[in-house]
This record gives structure tokens, C-alpha cells and sequence, in this order.
């Protein structure tokens, strides 16, 4: 039986940054952590989410906006994969505003009925003049409210 609920989830994880030319005239690829927030929208099988997220030590935010598909995985109880597609407007210090594809996967544990641990990746497929490629990857805790 699947219900129509709001969610909020919350992310931690590394950021690698590629790009060519690095705009920030030092190292083409940059790892840092970042975090972010997404609240979202299940309805029927898929969750609608808006989201932000940033990487504080290249001063670069993320906004987006995208749609989840978990299912269970396997037949093992309690234990779910997911594939995301995204949009995200990327904000970067001393760079133009930047736009960008989100194909995502992640990987869940329910804990409880509103509290799931997970295992996210995101890639950011940038367009801009930089060829600059974005993947993330991390810790993630969401709870239906």
C-alpha cells in the first residue's frame, strides 16, 4: 500500500569537483564535504523532491529540483534501491550561474515506518564552458513526516 506523504531528507557526504579549465586557476579536480536538505513528495511510486546542497570550501550551491523511484531490493526485507533524475541550477564562487542534468542512484535501509538510512551518488552533468563535471557521493537520512 503506498501512501502520499512529505519527506525531509538530509545529505553528507564528498564532492569532487572536475573542471578544464579550472576556473579557480589552481587544481583542475577538487574533493571537499558537503551537506544539503531536500524535502519532497511521494505520489503514487515516485517522490518529487526540491533540494539544496553546498560545498562550503569552493563557496558552490546547488538547487535542484528532480524525481526518486525506490523499489525493494531483492526480496530482502527493509532494503531498497533507488534511481533519481534531476535539474540544479549551480552557483559557483567567482563563475557564472551554471545548469545541470542529475542522474542519481541510492541504496536504503528502513530503520523505522519514518526513518530510512542511505547510501547516495549523484552525477552532475554540467553545462558550461568549463567542462565541468560534478559527482557526489554519501550519507543520507530521510524521514517521512
Amino acid at each position: 500500500n503506498v501512501k502520499n506523504s512529505w519527506s525531509i531528507q538530509a545529505l553528507f557526504g564528498s564532492g569532487v569537483v572536475k573542471s578544464k579549465p579550472a576556473p579557480w586557476r589552481s587544481k583542475e579536480e577538487l574533493t571537499d564535504l558537503y551537506y544539503g536538505l531536500k524535502i519532497g513528495y511521494k505520489l503514487d511510486f515516485f517522490d518529487f523532491f526540491a533540494g539544496y546542497s553546498r560545498i562550503d570550501q569552493q563557496n558552490t550551491d546547488f538547487l535542484e529540483l528532480g524525481i526518486t523511484r525506490e523499489i525493494p531490493f531483492g526480496g530482502i526485507p527493509d532494503v531498497t534501491i533507488g534511481f533519481s533524475l534531476g535539474s540544479e541550477i549551480i552557483r559557483r564562487d567567482n563563475v557564472d550561474t551554471e545548469f545541470s542534468i542529475v542522474p542519481g542512484f541510492n541504496a536504503g535501509i528502513i530503520l523505522s515506518d519514518r526513518l530510512k538510512l542511505g547510501l547516495d551518488y549523484r552525477r552532475s552533468i554540467v553545462f558550461s564552458d568549463y567542462n565541468v563535471r560534478v559527482n557526489r557521493f554519501g550519507l543520507s537520512l530521510k524521514a517521512d513526516l
